[in-house]
């Protein structure tokens, strides 16, 4: 993600002063649960209107979740070089310049056979803070539909992918893997399994700075260039992996300077699991989706024109 931190650090801290409440939208599991009451009660949730495309659902009913056990055996061997097949790069520009974790997160869905756009997976499913409040576990912080925006972690596209397949009905869900080491993401890729995967642009080397104080508190440090990828294959006798990054397309890294820089962002790692049967399928009727949206995204009065933060009819900052 294309980020000018002085720049963007002036905006968030200015939003955070001068703003009469914070604009966020959570999502259904996406609830914040480690904040103080007295921040919760003056939250100001702001929710979307979604124009999400609803596939027409099976009759049939879904497939039990498939229980899988992720972590690579003691003794487990590698092959030297393991690549998953026709994996399709989704590009974050124009819509989404910032947007690169829920990219990531839209191609690797898709590539198990589902069928869910960028931009409406970022504005349906994505909780997103405006205002400087909470933390990149909580929510994507700032706009992903400008160049105004940090990002989120691991955790926030986990709980944006489950929330996904929970307005489905898919028995399908994303695991965090954040912390294994690149030999078990290879592992991960040699059962089929593309990682969404926490880097930098341009793999340039970073390291985190401090930016601001967080509404609830906390320091915020962000690391120069973050980006994020969907890594699908490696070579070892290469030195590559096979990745697709949002702002790149289908590309191979050097594997040595990509191991370094994924552990400068805290091994951040994302999985998807589900059943053979089941990719790409939709078991919820629309009647059923409507409901979902209603219990997980209520609409919201319009914000004041006084708020320092104003929101479209699909909640996105403009």
């Amino acid at each position: 993600m294309r980020k000018s931190i002085l720049f963007i650090s002036c905006i968030m801290i200015t939003a955070m002063f001068t703003s009469c409440g914070r604009t966020i939208r959570l999502t259904g599991e996406n609830i914040i649960t480690d904040v103080k009451a007295e921040y919760q009660e003056t939250a100001v949730p702001t929710t979307v209107t979604t124009t999400v495309p609803v596939t027409e659902p099976v009759t049939e009913g879904k497939p039990q979740r498939l229980n899988v056990n992720t972590k690579m055996p003691k003794d487990y061997k590698l092959s030297e070089s393991c690549v998953i097949e026709r994996f399709e790069t989704v590009m974050q520009e124009p819509e989404l310049p910032t947007g690169c974790e829920i990219t990531a997160l839209a191609q690797t869905i898709n590539f198990y056979g589902f069928d869910i756009d960028k931009v409406e997976l970022c504005d349906v499913f994505m909780p997103v803070d405006y205002d400087g409040y909470y933390t990149m576990d909580d929510v994507y912080l700032g706009d992903p539909h400008s160049t105004n925006g940090f990002g989120c972690n691991a955790p926030v596209i986990t709980n944006t992918a489950n929330d996904y397949f929970d307005y489905i009905g898919s028995d399908w869900y994303a695991k965090n893997l954040s912390g294994i080491s690149l030999d078990e993401v290879f592992y991960q890729i040699e059962q089929s399994r593309p990682v969404v995967i926490w880097t930098t642009i341009d793999q340039r080397e970073t390291h985190a700075v401090f930016e601001f104080r967080l509404g609830c508190g906390e320091d915020f440090y962000f690391n120069p260039y973050q980006h994020c990828v969907t890594i699908y294959g490696y070579d070892k006798e290469r030195g590559i992996v096979n990745i697709a990054d949002p702002l790149k397309g289908n590309v191979e890294y050097d594997m040595d300077r990509f191991s370094r820089i994924y552990e400068v962002m805290e091994q951040q790692a994302v999985v998807l699991i589900g059943n053979e049967e089941s990719k790409g399928k939709v078991y919820t009727s629309k009647k059923e989706q409507k409901k979902w949206l209603e219990i997980n995204r209520p609409k919201e009065e319009e914000t004041t024109e006084s708020s320092t933060t104003k929101t479209t009819s699909t909640g996105k900052a403009t």
